[in-house]
């Protein structure tokens, strides 16, 4: 697995070959009223019932609060279910806030 920097994530969004996982905690969600932008929400305690929701032909980025809390343990569980193209946001959702990276409310999936 691979990180990528909040940068090449904006460049990358919207195009058809990536699909954005947020896997922040529960409480984290909880706390928070925005997701990135694209992202579909996939909670770490459910996580074995959704993998199947994920495409194994696309670009995989997951991000958690920090890009430590839940991404390395889901990406090394992706890894061991057969995807390769995986990449974990650098600093999480922390870091993508802020100017020029937008979120949108949690709402809109």
């Amino acid at each position: 697995m691979q990180t990528v920097d909040k940068e090449t994530l904006k460049n990358w969004l919207g195009e058809s070959d990536l699909f954005l996982m947020d896997v922040r905690s529960t409480s984290a969600w909880n706390r928070s009223i925005a997701k990135i932008e694209h992202a579909h929400r996939f909670d770490p305690g459910k996580f074995s019932k959704m993998v199947r929701d994920i495409p194994k032909n696309k670009k995989l980025v997951l991000y958690c609060e920090d890009g430590k809390t839940n991404c390395p343990t889901m990406a090394q569980e992706l890894e061991k279910m057969g995807f390769t193209k995986l990449y974990l946001l650098e600093g999480g959702f922390r870091n993508w806030r802020g100017k020029d990276y937008f979120t949108v409310p949690k709402e809109l999936s």
